[in-house]
């Protein structure tokens, strides 16, 4: 017994690694933007800390989306229907959304997005990065894709054909640059962060697919 609450407790201390800190880490404030730019929504990974939004990869990058002149929110796995709520309460409703989740909110990314679909409303791209499990992604999304450093947890259509679907692996001068990335870190690598920035906007909105 007591061997199993050492396992937990041990669980429980890792899990700020999925938050790891992003050095000179500096926050954008919300941009005033028209609707036509759009809004991302952002799923972080697990954080024992209680995700305060302070120097996380996801927020790193959410604070990126937003000096591109897009409005960005960043929630917690467990948020997923807390930031549909909010989304689909926006009036007017942004003309274009685009979705990111990292690890364990990869999953969460999908639940947000059955939820907002419901709703009509349609997601031009899903990002996931490093999704701990399998997720299933809603008809109606214009891209789905997954950047991963190995083989693991695949994004998959809801129905085969109803939504494009892409799982890549990371490229592996990337992915061994610095020593090699691991799963904690790969969130707040500025050149991973980079090339994810340029999946969700484009010319100051999300990118339209």
């Amino acid at each position: 017994m007591r061997r199993g609450r050492f396992a937990v407790l041990a669980l429980l201390l890792s899990l700020p690694a999925c938050a790891s800190v992003v050095p000179g880490f500096q926050e954008a404030a919300q941009p005033a933007a028209a609707p036509d730019a759009g809004r991302v929504v952002l799923f972080t990974g697990l954080n024992w800390s209680g995700e305060s939004h302070r120097a996380t990869g996801t927020d790193a990058l959410a604070q990126q989306i937003r000096r591109a002149g897009v409005p960005a929110d960043v929630f917690r796995p467990g948020e997923w229907d807390r930031a549909a709520t909010q989304l689909l309460a926006l009036r007017p409703p942004p003309a274009a959304i685009a979705v990111y989740g990292y690890s364990a909110g990869g999953p969460a990314a999908t639940r947000f997005l059955e939820r907002v679909a419901g709703a009509g409303l349609r997601a031009e791209t899903l990002l996931v990065l490093e999704s701990w499990r399998d997720a299933t992604v809603p008809c109606g999304v214009g891209l789905a894709l997954q950047y991963r450093l190995e083989d693991g947890g695949l994004l998959r259509a809801a129905r085969p054909g109803c939504a494009e679907v892409h799982n890549e692996l990371i490229h592996p001068d990337v992915a061994s640059r610095g020593g090699g990335l691991g799963h904690l870190s790969v969130a707040a690598d500025a050149m991973v962060m980079r090339m994810l920035l340029g999946e969700l906007v484009r010319d100051g909105g999300v990118r339209r697919r």
